[in-house]
Protein backbone atom coordinates (compact mmCIF):
# COMPACT_ATOMS: atom_id res chain seq x y z
CA UNK A 1 0.00 0.00 0.00
CA UNK A 2 1.76 3.28 -1.13
CA UNK A 3 2.32 5.85 1.02
CA UNK A 4 0.48 9.00 -0.59
CA UNK A 5 1.36 12.87 0.00
CA UNK A 6 -0.34 16.02 -1.73
CA UNK A 7 3.38 15.71 -4.13
CA UNK A 8 4.97 12.68 -3.00
CA UNK A 9 4.36 8.63 -3.66
CA UNK A 10 6.24 6.29 -1.38
CA UNK A 11 6.25 2.56 -2.35
CA UNK A 12 6.86 1.05 1.13
CA UNK A 13 8.96 -2.41 1.88
CA UNK A 14 9.44 -4.46 4.98
CA UNK A 15 12.07 -6.92 4.89
CA UNK A 16 13.50 -8.95 7.69
CA UNK A 17 15.59 -11.77 8.87
CA UNK A 18 14.63 -15.04 9.51
CA UNK A 19 12.84 -15.08 13.01
CA UNK A 20 11.98 -11.25 13.14
CA UNK A 21 8.76 -9.70 13.37
CA UNK A 22 7.66 -5.81 12.67
CA UNK A 23 4.63 -4.12 14.50
CA UNK A 24 2.87 -0.70 13.67
CA UNK A 25 4.87 1.23 15.77
CA UNK A 26 8.44 0.24 13.58
CA UNK A 27 6.69 1.42 10.47
CA UNK A 28 5.21 4.91 11.93
CA UNK A 29 9.13 5.36 13.06
CA UNK A 30 10.16 4.74 9.55
CA UNK A 31 7.70 6.32 8.05
CA UNK A 32 8.40 9.75 9.70
CA UNK A 33 11.91 8.99 9.55
CA UNK A 34 11.69 8.72 5.97
CA UNK A 35 9.29 11.41 5.56
CA UNK A 36 11.81 14.28 6.87
CA UNK A 37 14.50 12.48 4.55
CA UNK A 38 12.07 12.85 1.51
CA UNK A 39 11.33 16.59 2.27
CA UNK A 40 15.17 17.53 2.36
CA UNK A 41 14.89 15.74 -1.30
CA UNK A 42 12.31 17.46 -2.46
CA UNK A 43 14.14 20.40 -1.59
CA UNK A 44 17.17 19.36 -3.36
CA UNK A 45 14.86 18.51 -6.53
CA UNK A 46 13.39 15.24 -6.50
CA UNK A 47 10.31 13.97 -8.27
CA UNK A 48 8.03 12.72 -5.76
CA UNK A 49 8.06 9.01 -6.45
CA UNK A 50 10.18 7.37 -3.82
CA UNK A 51 11.09 3.68 -2.46
CA UNK A 52 11.78 2.82 1.59
CA UNK A 53 12.83 -0.05 2.85
CA UNK A 54 12.68 -1.37 6.47
CA UNK A 55 14.93 -3.75 7.22
CA UNK A 56 15.05 -5.81 10.35
CA UNK A 57 18.33 -7.00 10.21
CA UNK A 58 19.73 -10.24 11.85
CA UNK A 59 22.34 -7.51 13.81
CA UNK A 60 20.11 -3.88 13.66
CA UNK A 61 17.47 -2.42 11.92
CA UNK A 62 18.52 -0.30 8.69
CA UNK A 63 15.91 2.05 6.71
CA UNK A 64 16.54 2.86 2.82
CA UNK A 65 15.08 5.42 1.52
CA UNK A 66 15.54 6.44 -2.21
CA UNK A 67 14.01 8.73 -3.99
CA UNK A 68 14.37 9.48 -7.82
CA UNK A 69 15.61 12.92 -9.13
CA UNK A 70 15.96 14.55 -12.82
CA UNK A 71 14.32 11.63 -14.47
CA UNK A 72 17.20 9.20 -13.94
CA UNK A 73 18.94 10.46 -11.04
CA UNK A 74 18.60 8.80 -7.04
CA UNK A 75 19.06 10.33 -3.67
CA UNK A 76 20.12 7.65 -1.14
CA UNK A 77 19.88 7.73 2.12
CA UNK A 78 20.46 5.23 5.11
CA UNK A 79 19.56 4.89 8.23
CA UNK A 80 20.50 2.02 11.31
CA UNK A 81 19.89 1.30 15.00
CA UNK A 82 19.21 -1.27 17.36
CA UNK A 83 15.78 -0.83 17.61
CA UNK A 84 12.73 1.78 15.25
CA UNK A 85 13.90 4.86 17.75
CA UNK A 86 17.34 4.37 17.54
CA UNK A 87 17.38 4.97 13.59
CA UNK A 88 20.10 7.72 12.83
CA UNK A 89 22.24 8.28 9.72
CA UNK A 90 23.94 5.30 8.64
CA UNK A 91 28.23 6.24 8.98
CA UNK A 92 29.33 7.72 5.68
CA UNK A 93 30.23 4.71 3.30
CA UNK A 94 27.63 2.88 4.69
CA UNK A 95 25.70 0.77 1.30
CA UNK A 96 22.39 -1.24 1.20
CA UNK A 97 23.19 -4.80 1.74
CA UNK A 98 22.36 -7.65 -0.87
CA UNK A 99 18.73 -7.99 0.30
CA UNK A 100 18.05 -4.05 0.51
CA UNK A 101 19.44 -3.91 -2.81
CA UNK A 102 17.14 -6.19 -4.21
CA UNK A 103 14.40 -4.68 -3.66
CA UNK A 104 16.29 -1.28 -5.11
CA UNK A 105 17.10 -3.16 -8.13
CA UNK A 106 13.64 -4.50 -8.88
CA UNK A 107 12.24 -0.91 -8.52
CA UNK A 108 15.18 0.52 -10.89
CA UNK A 109 13.93 -1.64 -13.34
CA UNK A 110 10.19 -0.52 -12.45
CA UNK A 111 10.65 2.69 -12.86
CA UNK A 112 12.63 2.47 -15.93
CA UNK A 113 9.45 0.79 -17.52
CA UNK A 114 6.48 2.87 -16.12
CA UNK A 115 8.08 6.13 -15.70
CA UNK A 116 10.79 6.60 -17.85
CA UNK A 117 9.20 4.58 -20.75
CA UNK A 118 7.24 5.50 -23.43
CA UNK A 119 4.28 7.10 -21.43
CA UNK A 120 4.54 7.63 -17.83
CA UNK A 121 2.47 5.11 -16.03
CA UNK A 122 1.67 6.48 -12.30
CA UNK A 123 -0.23 3.79 -11.44
CA UNK A 124 1.54 1.18 -13.21
CA UNK A 125 4.84 1.78 -11.33
CA UNK A 126 2.71 1.39 -8.19
CA UNK A 127 1.20 -1.92 -8.86
CA UNK A 128 4.41 -3.40 -9.72
CA UNK A 129 5.72 -4.00 -6.20
CA UNK A 130 8.06 -7.24 -5.42
CA UNK A 131 6.41 -9.47 -2.84
CA UNK A 132 9.31 -9.25 -0.15
CA UNK A 133 6.75 -11.40 2.58
CA UNK A 134 9.33 -14.47 4.04
CA UNK A 135 9.14 -17.37 1.76
CA UNK A 136 10.86 -20.96 2.86
CA UNK A 137 14.42 -21.30 1.11
CA UNK A 138 14.72 -25.36 0.66
CA UNK A 139 18.23 -24.62 -1.18
CA UNK A 140 20.87 -22.09 -2.20
CA UNK A 141 21.63 -19.03 0.23
CA UNK A 142 19.42 -18.39 2.83
CA UNK A 143 17.55 -15.24 2.63
CA UNK A 144 16.63 -12.45 4.96
CA UNK A 145 13.68 -11.90 2.96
Amino acid sequence: MPWRYPHRLVKPYVITARGRQWDDHMVEVAQATATRQLEFDDAMGALGLAVVVLHLGDDAMYLVVQSWAKDFQSRLSIFSGMEADDLRPAPIGAGACVWEQEVLSHERASYVTHILGAGVDIDAWLDDALDTRPQPKLDGIPSGT
